[in-house]
């Protein structure tokens, strides 16, 4: 039997049970669990299942429940005391950081009122391409240099996105890139967003920054959504409610392997 039809009765025989253990899809494929294993790894990688414990299980979305599949609007007031104190937390490695990179996400948008001049009265340049922020940072008048992205305006999010935004960003480098994304798997470390459009532009602006901080608040940790945007290894921080962890040297390797 060939992988992708192998690969498609393991996600039919996933509707129908709530874990799917590798014996039993050893069994129904006629095949070794060694060649089950690596079908749900790869699925597992497409964000197409879970891995468990001997084996996996389906990935239940809950859209209404998906605060990142939300409008903008109605993502600020959710789970605000954490992404303020995430805020908090991000702004103190930044530093005095003088070119940021700042997505369009809920969560970053709480640094608008806790990132600060630095002496002077001079801000960092900061670029970013959610509108929301950009509008916030202008408002402020604390002294922040702000420019807005190219592309095209994205209906719920907020952003802007687009083969447009991501050329605007050619030939731009940033000291630090802050980033937030729906889901981050704790054990494998792998990151999901709920819009591809977005993910293309996050991996953009991680990719011209010579620092990295993942920003999430713990309702993300272990949740997955729809498209994968990479693995924790590219970044240097994990910042959440409960503080700042330095992503490893051993974790990294561990990643790339």
């Amino acid at each position: 039997m060939i992988a992708e039809k192998r690969r498609r009765r393991l996600l039919q025989a996933l509707k129908q049970q709530e874990v799917l253990p590798v014996a039993s899809a050893s069994k129904l494929l006629q095949v070794s669990r060694m060649t089950v294993r690596r079908d749900l790894d790869m699925l597992a990688a497409e964000g197409l299942l879970r891995k468990v414990r001997g084996g996996a299980a389906p990935i239940r979305l809950r859209p209404a429940d998906l605060e990142s599949a939300r409008p903008f609007t109605e993502r600020i007031p959710v789970n605000t005391p954490a992404k303020e104190l995430i805020a908090r937390h991000v702004v103190k490695l930044l530093g005095d950081a003088h070119k940021l990179a700042l997505d369009a996400s809920s969560t970053v948008f709480c640094l608008a009122a806790v990132l600060k001049p630095a002496a002077g009265g001079h801000g960092p340049f900061v670029v970013t391409n959610s509108v929301p922020l950009f509008q916030e940072l202008l408002r402020r008048q604390a002294g922040f240099r702000v420019a807005l992205t190219g592309g095209e305006p994205h209906p719920r999010s907020g952003s802007l996105v687009g083969p447009l935004a991501i050329r605007s960003l050619e030939g731009l480098h940033f000291d630090y890139a802050v980033i937030s994304v729906a889901g981050l798997m704790e054990e494998t470390g792998l990151l999901y967003d709920s819009a591809a459009e977005d993910a293309a532009v996050k991996l953009a602006l991680l990719a011209r920054a010579d620092k990295a901080i993942l920003a999430v608040d713990k309702t993300k940790v272990n949740f997955l959504a729809p498209h994968p945007l990479g693995d924790l290894s590219a970044f240097d921080w994990l910042v959440t409610e409960e503080g700042v962890r330095e992503v490893r040297k051993k974790e990294k390797t561990k990643q790339q392997k």
